[in-house]
């Protein structure tokens, strides 16, 4: 049996503020979905969902606006990573029929930021890849592939 390990890390603070994932681990195997949850201490006009395969630098998914759909990068859609936003302090991401494409570290962010009329957040250059090491508590979401249903940590 073919199954994928999602290693959750929920969070941390940021200039006083808590941002928090759930689920801290999960398992998920080929073709299922996985909700990811993201909370934050403060009202926050946008928030922030991001991918990082392995091996490569972080990506930004998309931007989510309470009240709105979320906007998309190039590459991702809201058929496989559709986004919830119903207040300013709470968002879902999920992966949609997990594939070995889809090992990789999931995380939320939040911002104040005033955009411009198109409301879409622009991506800085890409630096080299970094590596979260999961530490058992909340943060970035890390979904790794395993040959048996088991979960580690």
């Amino acid at each position: 049996m073919l199954a994928f390990l999602l290693l959750l890390q929920g969070g941390g603070f940021v200039f006083g503020v808590l941002v928090s994932q759930k689920p801290i681990r999960d398992i998920c195997q080929r073709g299922n979905s996985i909700m990811i949850q993201c909370q934050v201490d403060v009202q926050a006009s946008l928030m922030f969902w991001y991918r990082q395969l392995p091996g490569q630098s972080l990506i930004l998914i998309a931007t989510a606006n309470q009240g709105s759909e979320a906007t998309y990068e190039s590459g991702f859609t809201k058929d496989k990573f559709p986004i919830t936003r119903p207040n300013l302090t709470f968002s879902t991401l999920t992966v949609s029929d997990v594939s070995p494409e889809d090992n990789g570290l999931y995380l939320c962010s939040f911002g104040d930021t005033v955009l411009g009329t198109d409301q879409r957040s622009e991506q800085e250059p890409q630096l080299p890849p970094t590596q979260f090491p999961p530490n058992g508590t909340e943060g970035p979401v890390r979904v790794g592939q395993r040959e048996e249903t088991t979960a580690l940590g």
